[in-house]
């Protein structure tokens, strides 16, 4: 739901300078898959099988190597402007980002 939502946003999103990339720590194959079956018009990447990644964001879950959904809004500048990690609400993550990047542009 999380990356369908994105997707769903994605045209107000580019229209903004932004550019969306999903993480997972699922395999290539898995992501391919995943990404042609919602119809994904932007990256989303695999970690897998060394989930340097997930590490370096400090996302990681203690239960194996699977993060946590959060969402990073980076500025043009590449400095983080924004982190939210909803856990709950997957919807709510694209709203934030889009509401973000708005912020930014201001």
């Amino acid at each position: 739901m999380e990356m369908e939502g994105f997707q769903s946003r994605l045209a107000d999103l580019t229209a903004l300078g932004a550019r969306v990339v999903g993480v997972s720590s699922d395999t290539w194959a898995t992501q391919g898959a995943f990404a042609e079956a919602i119809g994904a018009e932007f990256p989303i990447l695999s970690d897998w099988p060394n989930y340097r990644t997930i590490e370096a964001f400090g996302v990681g879950m203690e239960r194996g190597p699977t993060a946590m959904r959060v969402t990073f809004v980076f500025g043009a500048d590449g400095v983080l402007a924004e982190r939210f990690d909803e856990q709950g609400d997957m919807d709510a993550h694209s709203a934030f980002a889009l509401e973000a990047v708005q912020r930014l542009n201001n």
